[in-house]
Protein backbone atom coordinates (compact mmCIF):
# COMPACT_ATOMS: atom_id res chain seq x y z
CA UNK A 1 0.00 0.00 0.00
CA UNK A 2 2.79 2.39 0.94
CA UNK A 3 4.69 1.53 -2.25
CA UNK A 4 1.58 2.24 -4.34
CA UNK A 5 1.23 5.72 -2.80
CA UNK A 6 4.91 6.41 -3.44
CA UNK A 7 4.60 5.34 -7.09
CA UNK A 8 1.45 7.44 -7.61
CA UNK A 9 3.06 10.49 -5.96
CA UNK A 10 6.22 10.07 -8.05
CA UNK A 11 4.24 9.79 -11.30
CA UNK A 12 2.18 12.86 -10.38
CA UNK A 13 5.31 14.91 -9.73
CA UNK A 14 6.94 13.69 -12.94
CA UNK A 15 3.84 14.66 -14.90
CA UNK A 16 3.79 18.13 -13.33
CA UNK A 17 7.48 18.78 -14.02
CA UNK A 18 7.27 17.50 -17.59
CA UNK A 19 4.36 19.82 -18.33
CA UNK A 20 6.41 22.74 -17.02
CA UNK A 21 9.45 21.71 -19.05
CA UNK A 22 7.49 21.35 -22.27
CA UNK A 23 5.24 24.38 -21.85
CA UNK A 24 4.90 26.31 -25.06
CA UNK A 25 7.48 29.00 -25.78
CA UNK A 26 5.55 31.87 -27.28
CA UNK A 27 8.03 34.72 -26.83
CA UNK A 28 8.17 37.10 -29.78
CA UNK A 29 5.91 38.79 -32.30
CA UNK A 30 2.69 37.13 -33.51
CA UNK A 31 0.34 38.45 -36.21
CA UNK A 32 -3.01 37.45 -37.64
CA UNK A 33 -6.28 38.64 -39.09
CA UNK A 34 -9.79 37.74 -38.04
CA UNK A 35 -12.46 36.68 -40.49
CA UNK A 36 -14.25 39.93 -39.55
CA UNK A 37 -11.47 42.07 -40.97
CA UNK A 38 -9.31 43.49 -38.19
CA UNK A 39 -5.69 42.41 -38.08
CA UNK A 40 -3.80 41.99 -34.83
CA UNK A 41 -0.15 42.13 -33.78
CA UNK A 42 0.99 40.93 -30.38
CA UNK A 43 4.41 40.78 -28.79
CA UNK A 44 4.52 38.17 -26.05
CA UNK A 45 7.03 37.45 -23.29
CA UNK A 46 6.58 34.40 -21.09
CA UNK A 47 8.02 33.78 -17.65
CA UNK A 48 6.81 30.38 -16.39
CA UNK A 49 3.04 30.86 -16.04
CA UNK A 50 3.07 34.65 -16.43
CA UNK A 51 2.42 36.23 -19.83
CA UNK A 52 3.32 39.86 -20.55
CA UNK A 53 3.65 41.91 -23.70
CA UNK A 54 1.73 44.30 -25.90
CA UNK A 55 -0.98 44.49 -28.52
CA UNK A 56 -0.61 46.97 -31.37
CA UNK A 57 -3.79 49.06 -31.65
CA UNK A 58 -5.33 50.10 -34.96
CA UNK A 59 -3.91 53.56 -34.27
CA UNK A 60 -0.40 52.12 -33.91
CA UNK A 61 -0.21 52.39 -30.10
CA UNK A 62 1.34 49.59 -28.07
CA UNK A 63 -1.18 48.56 -25.43
CA UNK A 64 0.08 46.47 -22.48
CA UNK A 65 -1.34 43.03 -21.77
CA UNK A 66 -2.96 42.76 -18.33
CA UNK A 67 -3.43 39.66 -16.17
CA UNK A 68 -1.59 37.47 -18.69
CA UNK A 69 -1.46 33.79 -17.80
CA UNK A 70 -0.02 30.63 -19.34
CA UNK A 71 -1.28 27.21 -18.37
CA UNK A 72 0.50 24.62 -20.50
CA UNK A 73 -0.65 25.42 -24.04
CA UNK A 74 -3.49 27.70 -22.92
CA UNK A 75 -3.17 31.46 -22.53
CA UNK A 76 -5.35 34.33 -21.39
CA UNK A 77 -4.99 38.09 -20.97
CA UNK A 78 -6.87 41.36 -21.29
CA UNK A 79 -6.14 44.70 -22.95
CA UNK A 80 -7.70 48.12 -22.45
CA UNK A 81 -8.22 49.69 -25.88
CA UNK A 82 -10.37 52.52 -27.24
CA UNK A 83 -13.47 52.37 -29.37
CA UNK A 84 -15.09 55.62 -30.52
CA UNK A 85 -12.98 57.55 -27.98
CA UNK A 86 -14.18 55.34 -25.11
CA UNK A 87 -12.08 52.82 -23.16
CA UNK A 88 -13.06 49.21 -23.74
CA UNK A 89 -11.71 46.09 -22.11
CA UNK A 90 -10.91 43.25 -24.48
CA UNK A 91 -10.39 39.75 -23.12
CA UNK A 92 -8.52 37.02 -24.94
CA UNK A 93 -8.16 33.29 -24.53
CA UNK A 94 -6.23 30.96 -26.75
CA UNK A 95 -4.50 27.68 -27.37
CA UNK A 96 -0.95 27.34 -28.64
CA UNK A 97 -0.37 24.67 -31.26
CA UNK A 98 3.17 24.58 -32.65
CA UNK A 99 3.76 27.74 -34.69
CA UNK A 100 0.17 28.94 -34.35
CA UNK A 101 -2.08 30.34 -31.63
CA UNK A 102 -5.84 30.02 -31.99
CA UNK A 103 -6.96 33.17 -30.18
CA UNK A 104 -10.45 34.36 -29.33
CA UNK A 105 -10.62 38.05 -28.48
CA UNK A 106 -13.73 39.96 -27.57
CA UNK A 107 -15.35 42.56 -25.36
CA UNK A 108 -15.60 41.88 -21.67
CA UNK A 109 -19.42 41.89 -21.83
CA UNK A 110 -19.46 39.37 -24.69
CA UNK A 111 -21.15 41.80 -27.09
CA UNK A 112 -18.44 41.32 -29.71
CA UNK A 113 -15.81 38.70 -30.35
CA UNK A 114 -13.75 37.15 -33.09
CA UNK A 115 -11.38 34.24 -33.62
CA UNK A 116 -7.88 35.13 -34.78
CA UNK A 117 -5.29 32.58 -35.88
CA UNK A 118 -1.90 34.07 -34.95
CA UNK A 119 1.43 33.04 -36.46
CA UNK A 120 5.05 33.99 -36.05
CA UNK A 121 6.06 36.06 -39.12
CA UNK A 122 8.73 33.44 -39.79
CA UNK A 123 6.26 30.53 -39.68
CA UNK A 124 5.47 28.83 -42.97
Amino acid sequence: MRLTRLVVASLSLASLFSSLLFAADIGGKWTGASDQGPSFTFTFQADHDKLTGTMLSMEGKELPLVDGKLDGDNLSFSVTAEWQDQPIKLVATGKISGEQIQLHIGTEDGGWGTDVPLKHPTAK
